[in-house]
């Protein structure tokens, strides 16, 4: 690895992409860049407390307020958590949630449907300041999450 562009780089990224289902252009562009990085997502560190580098477990906790639940009525998915943190990586901005976990009563207040993945740790609700909500979620996509545009709303629903 010598940090130069030539045939052999060329020829490397095109058998990443190539693996990856990835068109096999031998650049590396928003998605193969996405894609390389979710290679080190098992080596992301959480906290004793469930926290990630840019997210903090509060984050993720129902919004009732206590009225329901304790915060946590079921733990965030781990995998959920892990391309969050590639999602802000690759924005290079912060994500805000605005909806973690919720217990039944908060998913029901908000209208969300009966079998929500907010009810099993499985979705959030976030935007990132600066960035429209279509580019945050093709990102997320790319990343392997799905996707809920809320344009009006100003917030995208990823789940895994």
């Amino acid at each position: 690895m010598d940090g130069r562009d030539g045939p052999k780089t060329r020829k490397a990224i095109q058998a990443f992409q190539r693996d990856a289902g990835l068109d096999p252009d031998g650049v590396v562009g928003t998605l193969t860049a996405n894609r390389l990085f979710t290679e080190t997502l098992s080596r992301i560190a959480f906290d004793s407390d469930g926290s990630t580098p840019h997210f903090a477990r509060a984050e993720f906790a129902c919004d009732c307020g206590g009225a329901y639940c304790d915060g946590f009525p079921a733990e965030m998915n781990l995998e959920l958590l892990l391309k969050l943190e590639a999602l802000r990586n690759a924005l290079n901005v912060p994500v805000r949630i605005t909806s973690g976990v919720r217990c039944r009563q908060r998913n029901g207040e908000v209208g969300g449907v009966d079998n929500s993945q907010h009810l099993f740790g499985q979705a959030v609700d976030c935007y990132a300041p600066g960035i429209p909500i279509a580019t945050v979620a093709a990102i997320a996509e790319s990343l392997g999450l799905t996707a809920i545009c809320y344009e009006a709303e100003g917030f995208v629903h990823l789940a895994v």
